[in-house]
């Protein structure tokens, strides 16, 4: 029962997590034209390409650590701080690169060269707001998760709905809306974090090494995640246009809902899976078996569900001049469909700490 409420309870917030992007579908695509559409998906596409490249990967070491070792809480402290810094240390080669390439990179990547600049701070408070909900997800704080999550909905709506209606910024006011959150939120994250005791000025540099160690096979596991999941719409913004990749990325948030119930049984199953490991009885193996047996129906019946709803959701919800997208919902549903088997067996492999049979993959 308590399993249940867990999975409920991560599956609602996920819904409304996600509900950022769809609650804002009717405001988006008539506010919008595809080509401004077009030009958030790709400061997004960029920042997931770069996010594995600055954080190098390493979350997921701490979430490890936080379930495998029996660290004093001082000494957690230090590989907390430790890994954590290492973004702030990335970000500066990074921010050379956008520089010195600033007179060619734009054009390249189909961007105006203000979109261009925003991807750096983007990137940084994106990854560290993300990081934060990770370890709240680890650390079974559901309840602050909770807050946090609908808080978040709750400003950055706010301020789309702001700055692109009230002031009229465009695809400005979407991206601003999204900054000024993960600023605001990457403070809150300090804030707990203190007080905790999780912050120390104490870096050891074999603990970052051992991060990146952990971390380093998975940064072309990720950019790999990338190819699947965002190049089509590079290819698209090259091949074809900007605009017609703004119509394919309405129809790609469509299909991505299955990707929310993916989302919420990661965040309630990675930390079940990493107890039960670390327990290891007959009970516990039988209780992780059934749970991704279930998961494994669900999703199924999630995308038949969405196959049938999604020409009222875009006749009713989303602007004319995106109408065309409803081809590419079914496809991409199918994919995250069985993107939905990574997320049960790849949990396995982080536990052990083999990370390079997936950065193999």
């Amino acid at each position: 029962m308590k399993l249940l409420r867990n999975f409920s309870l991560y599956t609602f917030i996920g819904f409304l997590n996600a509900g950022i992007g769809f609650l804002l579908l009717p405001v988006l695509t008539r506010h919008l034209t595809p080509e401004d559409y077009g030009t958030i998906s790709l400061i997004n596409v960029y920042v997931s390409i770069l996010t594995p490249i600055l954080g190098l990967s390493t979350s997921g070491f701490l979430s490890v650590e936080y379930y495998n070792s029996s660290y004093e809480k001082k000494e957690f402290s230090k590989i907390f701080s430790s890994v954590r810094i290492i973004p702030i240390i990335t970000i500066v080669p990074l921010l050379i690169i956008f520089w010195l390439g600033q007179g060619y990179f734009p054009e390249l990547m189909e961007l105006p060269l203000q979109a261009y600049w925003l991807i750096i701070p983007m990137l940084l408070f994106t990854l560290f707001h993300g990081n934060f909900t990770t370890f709240l997800l680890t650390t079974k704080r559901a309840k602050i998760f909770s807050i946090c999550t609908i808080a978040k909905i709750f400003i950055e709506i706010s301020l789309t709905l702001f700055f692109l209606i009230y002031l009229g910024y465009g695809w400005y006011g979407r991206i601003y809306s999204a900054l000024i959150t993960a600023i605001l939120f990457t403070g809150i994250s300090v804030w707990f974090y203190d007080r905790w005791k999780l912050l120390s000025t104490d870096i050891r540099k074999t603990y970052i090494r051992a991060a990146i160690i952990f971390g380093a096979p998975l940064i072309l596991h990720q950019i790999g995640k990338f190819v699947i999941n965002q190049s089509d719409r590079l290819f698209l913004a090259k091949m074809v246009s900007v605009e017609e990749m703004g119509v394919y990325s309405v129809g790609y948030l469509v299909g991505s809902a299955i990707l929310i119930i993916v989302t919420a049984f990661s965040n309630f199953f990675n930390p079940f899976l990493f107890e039960r490991l670390k327990r290891g009885s007959e009970d516990d193996k039988k209780e992780i078996i059934k749970v991704s047996y279930v998961f494994s129906g669900i999703a199924l019946g999630a995308l038949i569900l969405l196959t049938f709803i999604s020409p009222f959701i875009f006749r009713v919800f989303i602007g004319k001049s995106y109408a065309t997208g409803i081809q590419y919902v079914f496809w991409i549903g199918l994919s995250y469909f069985f993107w939905s088997f990574y997320n049960i067996f790849s949990g396995y492999i982080f536990f052990l700490k083999k990370t390079k049979i997936i950065g193999y993959l």
